[in-house]
Formats: C-alpha cells, structure tokens, sequence
C-alpha cells in the first residue's frame, strides 16, 4: 500500500469492503485504485476534493480501456460512499457504457497446443483445469483437495464470482493430471499452493498467485509466438464455452458450468462458435447462389 494512502485509513476501507462481501481479489484492486489515487495527488484521500476526483476520473478515462477504468469507478464510488462519505454528484453522475467486444477465442487445436507447449508442470495442469473445466483464474487458483470428486467425476468451485457455488464435469485426463501434481506436495489445503521462500509447498498458508499464472501465461504465447494476439488465461474458459456449445450442450446447462447468473452473459458465446458460424456460411451460401427455395430454408 502507498504511503500517501494512511495505514488507519486503508484499514477502515479494506474492513468495509470486507463487510460489503468483496472478493479477496476485488478488495486487492480497489485498493489499489484508492493507493493511486493518493499518489496522484500526493495527499491522502480523505482531504480531497470533488473537483480533484473528478480531474481524476477524467484524467483515467482518457488513459484506460473500458475494462480497466471499471475498477477504479467502483474503488471510488465505494470509498467515498462508505469508507470517506461525501455526497458529490460527479461520482453519483459517473457512467461507462458497456462494452460490446467479443471475448477473444482459441479453437481447441489451439488450446491443446498451448497446454501442451507449457513447460512448468503445475502450471500446464492449471492450464488444463481452466480449459476442461471452464474456471475462471480465481476459481482454480482456490481449488481443494476436497473439492474433486473423483466418484462422480465433478469439481465443485467453491470460491468463486457472486459467491455462487457450482459443479462441473471433470474430465478423467484432467482428475489424472490433479492427482500427479497433488502427489508432489500433498498440501492438505489447496490443490495448487503458493510457492513461498523458506517454506515447502506441502505447508503454504496461500494459494498460488494470480500474477504467477499471468507470468506463466505470458510465457507460453511468447514462446510460441502469440504474444501479440491479445490472450489472457481467461480466454481458456471462454474457449472452453465456445468448445461446449459447438459440442451441443445448451445454452442453460453452459450457464450453469460456467457459474452465470445470468442467461445473456452466457448468450454471448453463441456468437463465437465454430459449428454454429459454418452453418450460416453455409446458409448465406445457398441463398446467393440460389440454391433454397423462395418459401424458406428446407
């Protein structure tokens, strides 16, 4: 935490968010948020003022994608309704439109390619677990022994977005590659844990970090010369969504595997699948050279 950010302060805001039922990540970026904001003016942001903030937030606006700004609206309108309340109508005017990109996706050659050129075990089976089983970054990360049900062929995620427990199918390759890996360090508490300096995996208190997956990730697209493609480990689930629904599976029992809340998150993927795209082309293709007759397709 930055200096300018008061240790009582950050405190108090990292217990409300606590209390709001914030995700250990999202408590880790809106504070964050707030450090840098304390930074930016060299003053803690408390003594702030609502045309400072709103400098702030336009300042930002110009610097970051839509996807990165989202944090730090949030980190402020939080902290400044509970942690600092200040009744400003700039913060309550605040308002991003949504954003309307594709996420981007790897057909499954591709992933298995990925996978497969991963050189770190632990981090080719995390690889495999977020594409088999469609886990987000956060959910694999959290895994426990416990939590694979070797009898019935599922995982249960636990720690995850909303705080929505679920299950999925677990693939019998990728059972057999968590009990590889578990073997090599039988911790009791997480199925992949943090490496830590001076203390053996077989006793991490944590587990494995969100930036060693990153830099792991990164690696590999390096590595085979991706780097500019735009992936992240979250197109690993994406591309797992896309992989079920060409397979046939419904839209409702894919919103149920990925953890959604909603239908219309889930929706999204049928605008990327493989099969389904084909047989439009294939459509289109049958229209303009006539092959269909006038009353509609047969």
């Amino acid at each position: 935490m930055l200096t300018r950010f008061h240790s009582d302060l950050a405190k108090r805001f990292r217990e409300d968010l606590l209390l709001s039922g914030k995700q250990p990540s999202t408590i880790a970026c809106y504070r964050n948020a707030i450090a840098h904001l304390a930074e930016h003016f060299a003053c803690s942001p408390e003594k702030l003022s609502e045309a400072q903030v709103r400098q702030y937030v336009l300042l930002r606006r110009q610097q970051l994608q839509l996807g990165s700004m989202r944090p730090i609206v949030g980190a402020l309108k939080f902290f400044f309704r509970v942690t600092v309340p200040r009744d400003w109508p700039t913060l309550q005017a605040v308002r991003l439109p949504k954003s309307n990109t594709l996420p981007k996706v790897l057909v499954p050659e591709r992933c298995w390619q990925l996978i497969d050129a991963t050189v770190a075990p632990h981090l080719q089976v995390i690889f495999r677990a977020m594409y088999s089983c469609g886990l987000r970054g956060v959910d694999v990360r959290h895994l426990r022994p416990q939590d694979v049900d070797a009898d019935r062929m599922m995982l249960r995620v636990c720690t995850t977005k909303g705080h929505r427990q679920r299950e999925v199918p677990l693939p019998q390759a990728t059972l057999d590659a968590f009990r590889a890996h578990w073997a090599t360090h039988r911790n009791p508490n997480w199925l992949f844990p943090a490496t830590q300096r001076n203390t053996p995996a077989s006793k991490a208190d944590q587990p494995i970090s969100a930036k060693t997956i990153q830099r792991g990730f990164t690696k590999v697209t390096e590595s085979l010369g991706w780097q500019d493609s735009g992936l992240t480990p979250h197109t690993l689930r994406h591309s797992y969504a896309t992989a079920m629904l060409d397979a046939g599976v419904s839209l409702k029992v894919l919103q149920g595997y990925l953890g959604h809340k909603n239908l219309q998150a889930t929706e999204v993927y049928l605008h990327l699948t493989r099969l389904g795209d084909e047989r439009g082309r294939q459509i289109v293709a049958q229209i303009m050279n006539g092959d269909v007759a006038e009353q509609g397709l047969s």
